[in-house]
């Protein structure tokens, strides 16, 4: 009885339990039965029943289920032995020796790699997941973003190249405000002070609060408007004063208009300084509503006198 120990190859090399695997064993000897076993080529061992094989490799068993054996010829006087089988444990599995007629084949264990193992030479390292590197739709909200910001900057800068007209802009747009808020406040009071003069039953008493109340009100209005101190002003300087502020740029109108305002101070002074002076009949009203067309007109703005004004103090 030959023994003999094969050259074994386990294919594939890393097998993990329940996978299909294949054992090559490759030997050598002079045996005759063997020839005769594969003079046909390769021979289905556990097929041959006219050929003695011990049975100590049972077909299925608790560490493993045999699929298959063959035999087949590798050469002159050389064989190889294929066992297909399915392992269902980790480790090292010990196949029994198998006896064809005079030769008794041993085999070498077969290591079975546990997917759980912690042995560095028979497991394979998996390197941990790698985190995205963009989470979904960050790509579209960093490309707004990105977009946004540029647009941001070419504003910024056109705001910074445009500073000066801009702040004209917005002075200009503030002084508007100002003046028509100017103008309604003035409206509204000299038509106060007509209501009250109505009312009173002292006629001169009542007709020198009058004057002195229009003069006051006309005088802020006016300071508001030119930005000139006329509320220190006395009534000979109220037109040269206007003539200061605007410089001679404001058209013929509106000059009327002014000096149409200016007038009401000679009007008023009588009444104020005279001992028994007072308005005549409906003379209050219609210089109340005198007063508040020549703050209309001076408030008017003209549009071919614009060139003109951004020069002076005036606005409108």
């Amino acid at each position: 009885m030959t023994i003999i120990t094969p050259q074994q190859i386990l294919v594939p090399k890393k097998v993990y339990i329940g996978d299909a695997a294949e054992l090559r064993c490759t030997f050598n000897s002079p045996s005759s039965a063997l020839k005769q076993l594969t003079a046909n080529g390769t021979a289905e061992v556990s097929a041959l029943s006219d050929i003695s094989v011990t049975a100590e490799i049972s077909a299925l068993s608790d560490d493993y289920e045999i699929k298959s054996i063959t035999l087949s010829p590798a050469g002159v006087d050389f064989y190889q032995l294929s066992l297909n089988f399915v392992s269902w444990k980790t480790g090292l599995i010990e196949f029994p020796n198998l006896t064809l007629e005079d030769v008794t084949i041993v085999f070498e264990p077969v290591p079975i790699v546990s997917l759980v193992s912690t042995d560095n030479l028979n497991t394979t390292s998996l390197h941990d997941t790698a985190a995205p590197l963009l989470l979904p739709g960050t790509a579209y909200k960093l490309y707004g973003t990105l977009a946004a910001i540029i647009i941001l900057v070419i504003v910024l800068i056109r705001l910074f190249i445009k500073r000066k007209s801009l702040l004209f802009y917005m002075n200009t747009r503030r002084l508007l405000k100002k003046y028509k808020k100017n103008k309604k406040q003035t409206i509204r009071a000299l038509y106060k002070i007509a209501a009250e003069a109505e009312n009173s039953e002292e006629p001169v008493r009542s007709a020198k609060a009058s004057a002195e109340k229009i003069q006051k009100t006309l005088r802020n209005y006016l300071e508001v408007r030119f930005d000139f101190p006329f509320t220190h002003a006395a009534t000979s300087e109220i037109m040269p004063g206007f003539y200061k502020v605007t410089g001679g740029l404001l058209s013929e109108i509106k000059e009327e208009a002014f000096g149409e305002i200016a007038a009401s101070f000679v009007r008023t002074d009588f009444i104020r300084y005279s001992n028994n002076a007072v308005f005549e009949k409906d003379e209050l009203k219609k210089m109340i509503e005198n007063l508040t067309a020549q703050i209309e007109t001076l408030e008017t703005v003209e549009k071919d006198k614009s060139e003109k004004s951004k020069g002076g103090n005036e606005i409108a």
